[in-house]
């Protein structure tokens, strides 16, 4: 799963524990469904398409059914398809910038980054009812499940994690091409990349290591579930996306204490305050990506300032408690607001 599934799952199973239960609905056989085996209430529907009639007819009688108060949907295709009957207040979430029109019949939205909010109300949707949470990321304490022994990385080797699906848009075709810039062996050890992910890319990126000569010091290891505790392997930790509205990788990287390099996406801009708990290098551009890595890798007393700030401000900001703490905050004011059926049509 992506970053978004894995924040839905977090999100459900997180509000349940904080005493607001609440039941899931998923597509029919997908992993989101597999990942909530064993919750309270987890509902399979097939929303095939933005055209699905039959999943919108069978969300509105589900929701009739059970009476929830509030209704929350994830992404474009499930916001879509839910026509919230009279009585129940419709929550849209977006983490990313989707097509508006798939939005403005919910009554009130959550986003994950300022910019989405600005990008929402510049869109005509009314501010007082845009409202921007921040993800979490649980502290995941469990141990790896690799070892550098088990790719056959020495001991003593500097070693860059990056990790996410393996498509166009995350960037990993440019990271190859900035650690070909790189020499193999930085401040006296030698330097290795792994690359944890699937995805459609896989056997192409495995093909441009090999024409690039790192073919020995890249290790592809499939999608792994438990990504957060393998990052204990490295030292660094990459996210080389071209597009990246916010990144829950950094996050998980600052909650072990990685040090992180970023692109200046829109989410590494909103993120990283650059040099203080991160660095942010120009999107698409190998050499400038090298740059910043090789500094990185050289200054250890660098990666550990980065990471300890960065370990520091996730806390702060982005913990499981802060965020349900959000949530219960919005929900009660949306309850002891109110909305009337047509409440929405005047934007």
């Amino acid at each position: 799963m992506g970053g978004a599934e894995n924040s839905f799952v977090r999100l459900v199973r997180a509000l349940t524990r904080a005493g607001m239960p609440a039941d899931a609905v998923t597509r029919t056989g997908s992993q989101v469904h597999v990942a909530l085996e064993g919750h309270r209430q987890c509902f399979e529907l097939p929303m095939r398409n933005a055209l699905d009639l039959g999943s919108v007819l069978r969300i509105r009688a589900l929701l009739r059914r059970h009476a929830y108060p509030i209704v929350q949907t994830w992404a474009s295709r499930a916001t879509w398809l839910t026509r919230a009957p009279a009585g129940i207040i419709h929550v849209a979430r977006l983490g990313g910038y989707y097509n508006p029109r798939n939005f403005r019949h919910a009554h009130a939205w959550i986003v994950n980054t300022r910019g989405l909010r600005d990008w929402l109300i510049a869109r005509g949707f009314p501010p007082g009812r845009v409202h921007w949470i921040d993800n979490f990321v649980p502290v995941d304490e469990r141990p790896s499940p690799l070892s550098r022994a088990d790719l056959g990385i020495p001991d003593d080797a500097l070693v860059t994690i990056a990790f996410g699906r393996l498509v166009p848009k995350k960037g990993f075709q440019d990271l190859l091409r900035g650690m070909a810039l790189l020499p193999e062996r930085i401040a006296g050890r030698a330097h290795h990349l792994v690359l944890m992910g699937d995805g459609p890319l896989a056997a192409e990126l495995g093909l441009q290591a090999q024409r690039l000569g790192l073919d020995r010091r890249v290790h592809f290891t499939g999608w792994i579930d438990a990504a957060v505790p393998a990052l204990t392997l490295g030292d660094v930790m990459i996210c080389p996306s071209r597009e990246e509205p916010l990144g829950n990788v950094i996050l998980e990287a600052w909650s072990k204490g990685l040090p992180v390099l970023s692109t200046r996406t829109a989410g590494g801009l909103e993120l990283i305050e650059e040099g203080v708990t991160g660095l942010l290098c120009a999107v698409a551009d190998p050499g400038d990506l090298a740059r910043h890595w090789r500094r990185l890798l050289e200054t250890p007393a660098l990666r550990t300032e980065l990471g300890e700030r960065g370990r520091t401000h996730f806390s702060a900001r982005y913990s499981e408690a802060a965020t349900i703490a959000a949530y219960r905050s919005l929900y009660g004011e949306l309850l002891r607001r109110g909305f009337t059926q047509g409440s929405t049509s005047s934007r």
